[in-house]
């Protein structure tokens, strides 16, 4: 299990089900937290809310959720060609709530912890 031991994002250190869904290795978390210790908060939220205004982005979130899921799995199920569906992706890595990597797409605590206090825990 990934230890968090920044203040930003201590939160999620209260929530194991985050930290245990997420399926980033010990240095994609340590990226991943290097990344994000320094948001502008009121233009996160003003960036993240438009950009999860858009029902493919949930859509991606959500099927990734707490898998690693290749470009080609992702191209198959959405039906998107490459440039589009590469758009959608990049917006949502823009916000840290996916990360590309060598495995393929996961979602960070941030886009597990969207997905567990918004879509999924309605």
């Amino acid at each position: 299990m990934n230890k968090i031991d920044d203040d930003e994002h201590s939160k999620f250190e209260g929530s194991q089900t985050i930290l245990e869904k997420c399926k980033l290795t010990e240095e994609e978390m340590g990226e991943y937290l290097e990344k994000t210790k320094e948001l502008d908060k009121k233009v996160d939220h003003s960036r993240a809310y438009r950009t999860l205004s858009n029902p493919t982005r949930r859509e991606l979130l959500i099927f990734i959720g707490d898998n690693v899921r290749t470009f080609q799995e992702l191209r198959n199920k959405f039906e998107l060609d490459e440039d589009q569906l590469n758009y959608h992706l990049s917006m949502l890595e823009q916000l840290f709530y996916l990360m590309n990597t060598k495995s393929g797409w996961k979602a960070t605590p941030r886009g597990i912890g969207f997905l567990e206090n918004t879509i999924l825990g309605e």
